[in-house]
Formats: C-alpha cells, sequence, structure tokens
C-alpha cells in the first residue's frame, strides 16, 4: 500500500519546516491493522509531496533541504497560479504521479501528532471509506482569551465519535482514496473558490453528492498555530463572513434552482432575526452578546453572498 501525503504552502518556509519533521516522528500503524490492499511498508511506502505556490519558491528550497536526511521520499514543484484551489489541484496531479493508494492532505501552517496517520489508515481500512477525516486543534498564544479558546471558527472538529460516518469540511486533515481523487477530474478544488475559500466545502459536497464514503477519525489530530493578529476582533469578523459567504456560494452551485433559492433566502432571514434578537438579550448578557455578534458577522456573509458578491480571505493556507 502507497500513501502519499500532500502538502500545500505559501512563504511559510518556517512553519513548514516544522510539519515536515513532526512527519518524521510519525508511528507507523500496529502489526495487524487490516488492509484491503497489500500491507504497508514503513517508510519505504510513504512519500511526500510539498507544492509551493509562492513562485520564489522558499518553501520547495527548505523542502529539499530537509530531504535530505528524512525517512520518506520527498517531491516538491511550484504552482504558479495563485490561490489555494491551484495549488492544492496542483498538488493532487503531483501525488497521482507517485502512484499511490491514498492520498493525506496537510497544510504549512499545522503538524499533526505521531498517531494521525495511523489513525487515519486505520479508520478508512475498518470502515472501507472514500475519505476519512480529522480534528484540527488551535494553539492559541498566552494572550487568547477563555471565549477565543472556546469559539469553534478557530480550527476544525466536527466533535464526532471515532468512525462516524459525515460529510467532511475542511480540507487541513483528512485522507482519501487516489482513484476517488482521480475521477473527480482535472480540477477536484473549484478555482471558483481560489481566493475566497470554501474549496474543500466545494469539494467535499460533491463529493457526498456523487455518494462518496467519508468517515470520523477522532484520534487522527493536527495541530494549527493560531498567530497572534488572529486573536484581533476583526480578524474573526471577516473570517466568520468569508465562511459564511462560502457557504451559500457552495449550495448556490449545487442547488440552483429557484427553489432551493428561496429556502435559502429563508434561513439567511430567519437567521438575521434571530441575530437582532439575541443583540437585543446581549445588552445585558456578555456570553449572549457574543454568540449574537458571531450570529450578525454570519447573516452578514450569507446577505452578500445572496447579492452576488464574494468576499476574500484575508489568511493565506
Amino acid at each position: 500500500m502507497k500513501i502519499v501525503i500532500a502538502i500545500c504552502t505559501y512563504k511559510r518556509p518556517d512553519s513548514l519546516k516544522r510539519l515536515l519533521l513532526s512527519l518524521a516522528e510519525l508511528t507507523p500503524p500496529e502489526a495487524g491493522t487490516p488492509t484491503s490492499t497489500a500491507p504497508l511498508r514503513w517508510p519505504e511506502d510513504i512519500d511526500v509531496v510539498v507544492v509551493d505556490n509562492d513562485t520564489q519558491g522558499a518553501g520547495a528550497s527548505m523542502a529539499q533541504v530537509v530531504a535530505q536526511d528524512y525517512p520518506f521520499a520527498v517531491h516538491t514543484d511550484i504552482a504558479s497560479t495563485p490561490g489555494l484551489s491551484a495549488a492544492r489541484n496542483h498538488a493532487v496531479v503531483l501525488a497521482l504521479r507517485q502512484a499511490p493508494d491514498l492520498i493525506a492532505f496537510l497544510d504549512d501552517d499545522e503538524w499533526p501528532d505521531p498517531q494521525w496517520l495511523s489513525e487515519l489508515v486505520r479508520v478508512q481500512q475498518e470502515v472501507n471509506a472514500d475519505a476519512v477525516g480529522g480534528p484540527t486543534r488551535s494553539v492559541f498564544p498566552p494572550e487568547a482569551t477563555a471565549e477565543q479558546r472556546a469559539n469553534l471558527y478557530y480550527g476544525a472538529d466536527l466533535g464526532l465519535a471515532d468512525g462516524s460516518a459525515c460529510q467532511l469540511e475542511a480540507g487541513g486533515n483528512f485522507l482519501m482514496r487516489a482513484q476517488t481523487l482521480k475521477s473527480l477530474g482535472a480540477t477536484p478544488f473549484d478555482p471558483a473558490f481560489a481566493q475566497s475559500g470554501g474549496e474543500d466545502l466545494a469539494f467535499f459536497t460533491l463529493l457526498a453528492r456523487r455518494g462518496a464514503r467519508m468517515h470520523w477519525a477522532a484520534q487522527a489530530v493536527v495541530n494549527e498555530h493560531v498567530p497572534a493578529d488572529r486573536l484581533a476582533p476583526g480578524w474573526m469578523r471577516q473570517r466568520v463572513i468569508n465562511i459564511a459567504n462560502s457557504r451559500v456560494r457552495v449550495m448556490q452551485g449545487m442547488d440552483s434552482g429557484w427553489r432551493a433559492g428561496i429556502v435559502r433566502v429563508g434561513k439567511t432571514v430567519a437567521l438575521g432575526l434571530v441575530a437582532s434578537g439575541l443583540s437585543l438579550v446581549g445588552i445585558a448578557h456578555r456570553s449572549t452578546a457574543e454568540q449574537a455578534r458571531l450570529l450578525r458577522w454570519k447573516f452578514l456573509g450569507k446577505l452578500t453572498a445572496h447579492v452576488g458578491k464574494q468576499t476574500i480571505r484575508q489568511e493565506v493556507y
């Protein structure tokens, strides 16, 4: 069984180095782990693919240096077209060239727990899944407040029991069959979401529409660094707006009929009413005020999508 770990990077050579060094500490699957294909040889059957979306290539150069003394084969390339969709699609092409059975995806600001890959493979094999995802846990700077640490817009965790069937949403921590990925064509990650984000939600929604089997690996944890500038209210406001905008645009592309459009607008109007009501309650209750603020931002993001506007993500990778 051949596995490729695919990484997209952009102007974060130090963060990428941390990720690559953490991969060297991965623990192999336990002996006797069932496999539907040939047994996995460790580390011979693991390759790492790094696609740098910066034409200066600092990340690719860093990966080549690390590869000089590394347990896994490393392949690097430059994706000259800007945007995460282009980078992910380029990584898919480069990964498929290695003829893998499974491809796992990580982002350059993450680093996995040692059992990350073993857990993804275990769940994939046990339930015969087309794709398996795991939680992304935020690592905050010391000055982060308790409210920020509890904010679900940081990180990505569906909070499901191990092995649960689900629709995945986030592209920073998942593994899938190479054959399933290949069946989606040359651009599985929609270029329409290259600058806005949401390309991963569109990708998994398409998989769900095609009947793909997706499951959750609760112990396949990756960690994500939260820099201090992401603690600013303005950053969170834009993130919530952007995610809500992208979600509506994904569904507009999947269900374009007028009936579906009316239902989406109705849900957005209802959200706005709830946000307004909670805002009044929040005058006297701080916890409710925070919830109301997030809902107002979510409403604004959805509303902008309904009127045909696309927001632009402010963070990269």
